[in-house]
């Protein structure tokens, strides 16, 4: 302290004065007393009264029995001033991963007008730790000390200012706690930490209060939800960010993966990082969702059980504390989660155990089919206020569990009874989706269903793994039949296939089987797998009794054959299909049939009849407002040109497909057009430009489980590649292609443009007539 303090008699009588809203010349009026001498005693420099005195104040302030027992009290010659509060305890572990939070929250805290800072987020998300390390920070501004409360042992609100007050003064107050602790406080400016405040909520109005009585005094508090007074700031603490790619650089940079190595370190097992154990600690930090006191607790373990070996005991590693000096309640993440989930009413346990089937996220219109009937709107937001539910931001209301909460919740889900009935709803709830899908996904709104569908991909493959597990394949067939292209152009083609492979279709309706053929002969089509495409989609045009179920299943077999040179079979396949589709209104099949057919006459030589067929399916596909069906026009328009030597036309047509991919991410596409702009850029005397696109277009085929199969495209890259490589040279080269393959969807058309728009075919710079590629 920079100043003695006045004594406990000067705040006292200063505070009963304002309470009583006199002036000192007032009181002084009414006690009979100078102005001055209110003054002195208020300031601290008289500080021993006469006991007149103190019953003239009395009198005048209008005093009860007991304030004026606490006036004589502060006025005893053995009445010691308060001293200041004890300083912040050091923290059992060092603050790790919480770079941008410390300084945001110190300097909150140092501002002045932040009075009141409320840290919020799930149980083990490390709120004390944050909490402390900040007051440690924060000490030397606040010289007249810091105090922190541990109120987790503290049953009622009611005692949470006893409690500061012993922790202030070292014993129970005698008298009301609000006003032992102003007194103690006083004008100091003083931190005081209160923890875990989460069950007692209602002390809330207590401490606004005793804010307005101390105006040095500032709280630091930490709960899993918000105290809900004017004073507060709230301060949501979320889970360390964990790796965005496993190799080691990425890994060691990452704050939830550096807290995992510094507590496997202090377990006695120091770990280094290579390719193999970098991917197995990412993985952990993932599984684990980034939670700081799950990943103590898995570090724990590291001691006799390396990264990989963890990875299959993650469950078991949580459940088991290696550490005695943790809170009983913080020694599992089950005791952890009992205590938040204690607090719950019983329409807030019930929600948040039948969330527990909605993997990956979820919106309101889920939270309500799996909650029964039942308004889930208020308990959803008691458990949002609680931390245990997280509220995404961005333009749509998405909410999700924290992996280690929705393992807890699902736990809990088993016990209750309900499972079963639960995933019901989950899996119906999802079937109805996929039927907005169906129609949704080949028009206009294609972009919004593809990202409605990839927000809800981990409940898809909940309902799928329910739906195969109980034999339900005719809903297995309609669900993927219906959503089979956002599998496709969303990379997840494989996973499709998967799915696709665990059902059987014996005892299946003609069309329910066709349906299943169908889905996989379209993620056959993606992956490549050109005679596979051809074996499923030639089975599905059997058994289909629908039409439109039978018109995609022939364009899918007839372009099968266009890639086969199968040409006098496609193009029968073809017609049929195109026959098939208008009359049954489906422009989704006559589109794509179309453009199969301006693909078959590129393939035969024909280079004018493929001109003005492909004229007719891009028409088409702008009318359809289908991103996917007018990328792969410009393409296979793209392809033409180029052998046309019309690089100019090829440019535009291969820019267009670009800005689509990269609006409505279609990855099939994009690994079509990067290889052509690719081509483009060697052909304009960009060979490094030509390698990054290059790589662009082999990451984006790798991650998205897709393969450019048409043979133009196909040999148009065999040709120009070892080209561009020839032309860098092998350093150089692999500069290029490492830094290509980091390229996002989004990245490509602001490249592009670097390319410019060319000039006639023949003239100069770059607009050379480009090489001809094979047809047949």
């Amino acid at each position: 302290m920079s100043a003695p303090s006045p004594g406990p008699l000067a705040a006292l009588l200063r505070r009963l004065r304002e309470r009583a809203a006199l002036s000192q010349e007032e009181l002084a009026a009414r006690a009979g007393l100078t102005g001055k001498a209110i003054g002195a005693l208020e300031r601290g420099e008289r500080r021993r009264p006469h006991p007149h005195t103190l019953r003239a104040l009395g009198d005048a302030l209008g005093l009860d029995d007991a304030d004026r027992a606490d006036l004589a009290a502060a006025a005893r010659p053995d009445a010691a001033d308060p001293a200041p509060p004890p300083g912040p305890p050091v923290p059992a572990v060092p603050l790790v991963g919480r770079d941008a939070e410390l300084p945001e929250v110190t300097a909150l805290l140092r501002s002045g007008t932040t009075r009141l800072l409320t840290l919020t987020g799930p149980g083990g998300v490390g709120k004390t730790t944050l909490a402390l390390a900040a007051a440690r920070a924060l000490a030397p501004g606040f010289p007249g000390g810091v105090a922190v409360v541990e109120l987790a042992p503290v049953r009622e609100a009611r005692s949470v200012l006893p409690e500061l007050a012993r922790v202030l003064g070292g014993r129970q107050p005698a008298g009301p706690a609000a006003d032992a602790v102003a007194a103690r406080l006083g004008d100091r400016r003083c931190l005081v930490v209160l923890d875990n405040v989460e069950h007692v909520l209602d002390a809330a109005p207590e401490v606004a209060a005793l804010l307005a009585r101390c105006p040095g005094l500032t709280v630091l508090a930490t709960s899993r939800a918000a105290l809900r007074v004017r004073a507060e700031r709230e301060y949501p603490l979320g889970p360390l960010p964990v790796p965005a790619r496993a190799d080691a650089g990425t890994v060691a940079a990452s704050p939830a993966a550096r807290l995992f190595l510094d507590r496997a370190a202090a377990a006695g097992r120091p770990l280094s990082l290579d390719d193999g154990t970098a991917a197995d600690v990412a993985a952990i930090c993932r599984r684990l969702d980034g939670l700081p006191l799950a990943l103590e607790l898995a570090a724990a373990h590291a001691r006799y059980l390396p990264p990989s070996a963890l990875l299959g005991r993650l469950d078991d590693a949580l459940g088991r504390s290696r550490s005695r000096d943790l809170p009983e309640r913080q020694r599992t993440m089950a005791a952890a989660l009992d205590w938040s989930h204690d607090l719950l009413t019983a329409g807030e346990q019930a929600l948040l155990r039948r969330l527990s089937v909605l993997a990956g996220g979820f919106d309101l219109d889920l939270a309500r089919a799996v909650s029964g009937g039942e308004d889930a709107v208020v308990a959803l937001e008691g458990l949002v206020e609680q931390s245990l539910v997280v509220a995404e931001g961005g333009p749509h209301a998405r909410y999700r569990l924290l992996e280690p909460v929705r393992q807890y919740a699902a736990a809990r889900l088993a016990a209750s009874g309900e499972a079963d009935a639960v995933a019901d709803r989950a899996v119906a709830a999802v079937l109805a989706l996929a039927e907005g899908a169906r129609t949704g996904l080949p028009g206009a709104e294609q972009g919004a269903w593809l990202d409605r569908l990839e927000r809800e991909h981990g409940t898809l493959g909940v309902a799928l793994g329910r739906l195969t597990a109980a034999g339900r394949a005719a809903d297995v067939a309609a669900l993927m039949e219906a959503t089979w292209l956002y599998w496709a152009v969303r990379g997840n083609a494989a996973e499709g296939l998967r799915w696709l492979g665990r059902v059987s279709p014996d005892g299946l309706a003609p069309d329910d089987v066709s349906r299943l053929l169908l889905a996989t002969a379209a993620l056959r089509y993606a992956a490549g797998d050109v005679p596979g495409t051809r074996e499923a989609a030639a089975a599905a045009a059997r058994t289909a009794g629908a039409p439109d179920l039978r018109s995609l299943a022939l364009v899918l077999t007839g372009s099968a054959a266009v890639f086969t040179g199968d040409l006098d079979a496609a193009a029968a396949e073809l017609d049929e299909a195109l026959r098939l589709a208008e009359a049954s209104g489906q422009a989704w099949a006559r589109a794509h049939a179309v453009t199969a057919r301006g693909q078959l006459l590129l393939r035969a030589g024909e280079l004018g009849g493929g001109t003005a067929e492909l004229a007719r399916a891009e028409g088409l596909a702008r009318e359809l407002g289908s991103p996917f069906t007018l990328a792969t026009v410009l393409n296979v328009q793209a392809s033409l040109a180029w052998l046309a030597g019309d690089g100019d036309g090829a440019l535009a047509r291969w820019t267009e497909a670009a800005v689509l991919a990269a609006e409505v991410r279609t990855t099939w596409t994009l690994a079509y057009t990067l290889p052509g702009l690719a081509a483009v850029a060697a052909a304009r005397g960009r060979p490094e430009l030509a390698a990054r696109l290059f790589a662009a277009g082999s990451a984006t085929a790798e991650a998205a489980a897709v393969a450019v199969a048409f043979p133009p495209d196909v040999e148009l890259a065999a040709q120009v590649l070892p080209e561009v490589r020839a032309a860098l040279g092998a350093e150089a080269f692999g500069r290029a292609w490492d830094a290509g393959r980091l390229l996002r969807p989004e990245d490509v058309p602001a490249l592009v443009r670097e390319l410019g728009p060319g000039t006639r075919p023949g003239g100069r710079p770059g607009a050379q007539r480009v090489p001809r590629t094979r047809l047949t």
